[in-house]
């Protein structure tokens, strides 16, 4: 019980923290529109797809994982913020449980994500074949990608304390992951050692299932992706507590 309330309690602050930001919300609704007018459309004409699929809904859902992606990412930064203050020092010296803290800000990107989807989904619909024909797949992949990066930028807001740090290592980090996903590009049509490195990505079957959610199509099966990106996600919450229950100690 008393973890459910800690838990609620920093997801009560962090939406609180989103709320305020108004420039965040802009931006993350801003980018997929302006990156799918400006280069699928450029390109819808002169890319031919093996899944069949217009490269306008190709690149249209992979830039909501993409948002999706780097939204859940900055969780390790407002980790940063919270050391800055003081306010995770006073957080930590209370009697509440480091793995409530990991949850609460993991839920609170996850219900951003989700709001920012379905949002983006609206407006894509209108001039992109984007629909939502398998909402489970999208759920989950929107579910699954959000709590994988939330706990990756937990884990480098952990070790790292400065925002410079952070910033450098967290597009070190995720910047490959989103070039060898799929979202701009079918992993197919890369060449062959690419295509191993895509295989070992997480968020290519990240993609593929939220394609698939809203497109209809995917280059892997999806309840092949769906039981990794399950086992993935749980592994990632579990990781990311134990480095921030060891790192908060020390």
């Amino acid at each position: 019980m008393h973890f459910a309330g800690d838990a609620l309690a920093v997801l009560h602050r962090e939406m609180l923290r989103y709320r305020r930001d108004r420039a965040y919300w802009v931006g993350q609704l801003a980018f997929p529109l302006a990156a799918v007018a400006f280069i699928g459309f450029g390109l819808n004409d002169v890319v031919s797809l093996p899944t069949g699929a217009d490269y306008v809904g190709h690149l249209a859902s992979g830039m909501l994982a993409l948002v999706v992606g780097s939204a859940g990412v900055g969780g390790g930064m407002t980790l940063i913020q919270d050391r800055e203050s003081g306010f995770l020092r006073a957080l930590l010296v209370a009697p509440i449980s480091r793995g409530a803290v990991v949850a609460g800000k993991m839920l609170s990107r996850v219900i951003a994500s989700l709001l920012l989807v379905a949002v983006q989904v609206v407006l894509l619909a209108a001039f992109t074949p984007l629909a939502v024909p398998h909402a489970g797949a999208v759920l989950l992949a929107v579910v699954a990608i959000t709590v994988s990066f939330v706990a990756l930028g937990i884990t480098l807001g952990t070790v790292l304390r400065s925002a410079e740090s952070y910033r450098l290592i967290a597009g070190l980090v995720t910047v490959p992951l989103y070039l060898l996903s799929g979202i701009f590009y079918p992993v197919a049509t890369l060449p062959f050692l690419t295509r191993v490195l895509s295989s070992v990505n997480p968020l290519t079957y990240g993609v593929d299932l939220l394609r698939y959610g809203l497109l209809g199509v995917s280059e892997i099966p999806p309840t092949l992706s769906a039981a990794l990106l399950a086992l993935l996600t749980a592994a990632c919450a579990v990781a990311a507590v134990a480095v921030f229950e060891r790192g908060s100690r020390g």
